[in-house]
């Protein structure tokens, strides 16, 4: 009689897999500096000094994985925060957050009037946001607006339609390493070539890392109105953190919000009633958001372009080589 053998097949998780390839990588190592050490050691001193040093190439860590693309931006919705006014008032600050990790990010331009549908189903997209502030007239093709900062995105570079608002305003940058960087003036030589991302024409709520130029005048004069604000902040863990409030948020109490939050640097990038935080997938734009963010006037929310942020190329690269 023939018997019957049960087959069953063992799958390990790929974490467990990488993590003992390390490991027999490292022990075939060891093994090999072992062996090559007793050996060198049994050598006349002519022929040591002619053996090539491989060694420390054998012994270096694996390049490390990098994050997930979850990881890259991770969406905190209906948050509040209890800020305290000098009166003593409390008051509470409902907002969504992004946190975004500016190593392996890229930002483009998303040209083209009422592009927000379009945005809601894009997919390779991690998320859109508003820009710098801009004024309808002759400029940049058919989309009939001038840019008031520069733009270096990661498909192409738009100028600032408005120098003068651009050299007195400010900017967010991502550096070619991955480092965030809140800084003033237009977009310059030195700052093209240190910089993959830059993002000009912002109103510097706040900024711990750099002082004020003389030449800085920002967007906005003294502000009471009570609006819907997007957040653009740097976190100390170096993370960008973007935020849209809910409405009804007064400038003094934002303040006063961007301080309880930690940040080292706040700026705001955008008209209140232009405010767009859309992540394909999980939070969309609607009639119904528009008009939340209008105060009622959706005509007025119209936008010549968004920012869509996705995986850098390197990310794409890094993951390729992991597979």
């Amino acid at each position: 009689m023939r018997r019957l053998v049960s087959v069953h097949t063992l799958r390990l998780p790929t974490g467990f897999v990488v993590r003992s390839l390390h490991l027999i990588a490292l022990c075939f190592a060891s093994g090999l500096v072992g062996a090559t050490t007793a050996w060198w050691l049994n050598q006349p001193p002519a022929t040591r000094s002619v053996i090539p040093v491989v060694l420390p190439a054998l012994l270096q860590e694996p390049e490390p994985p990098p994050p997930s693309r979850d990881q890259l931006v991770r969406l905190h919705q209906d948050q509040e925060l209890l800020v305290e006014r000098p009166d003593g008032e409390l008051v509470a600050i409902g907002y969504t957050s992004a946190l975004i990790d500016p190593r392996w990010v890229t930002v483009e331009f998303f040209g083209g009037w009422n592009r927000e549908l379009e945005a809601n189903a894009d997919l390779d997209a991690l998320l859109f946001t508003s820009g710098p502030t801009f004024a309808r007239g002759i400029g940049n093709g058919e989309l009939g607006m001038r840019l008031h900062g520069d733009l270096l995105m990661g498909n192409g570079r738009w100028a600032a339609g408005n120098k003068a608002a651009a050299a007195g305003r400010a900017w967010l940058g991502i550096t070619n390493d991955g480092t965030l960087e809140f800084g003033y003036g237009a977009l310059t030589p030195e700052l093209s070539q240190r910089l993959r991302v830059f993002i000009g024409g912002l109103h510097a709520f706040s900024n711990t890392t750099r002082p004020v130029p003389a030449s800085y005048v920002g967007v906005y004069g003294e502000m009471k109105l009570a609006d819907v604000r997007i957040i653009y902040g740097l976190r100390p863990d170096g993370l960008l953190e973007l935020i849209e409030t809910d409405d009804g948020v007064l400038f003094s109490d934002l303040q006063l919000f961007v301080q309880q939050k930690g940040f080292l640097a706040a700026y705001l990038p955008d008209h209140a009633s232009k405010s767009r935080l859309i992540v394909p997938g999980q939070r969309h734009w609607s009639e119904e958001h528009a008009i939340w963010v209008s105060g009622g006037k959706p005509s007025i929310t119209q936008m010549p372009f968004l920012l869509r942020l996705t995986p850098t190329p390197a990310w794409h690269e890094r993951h390729k080589r992991m597979r």
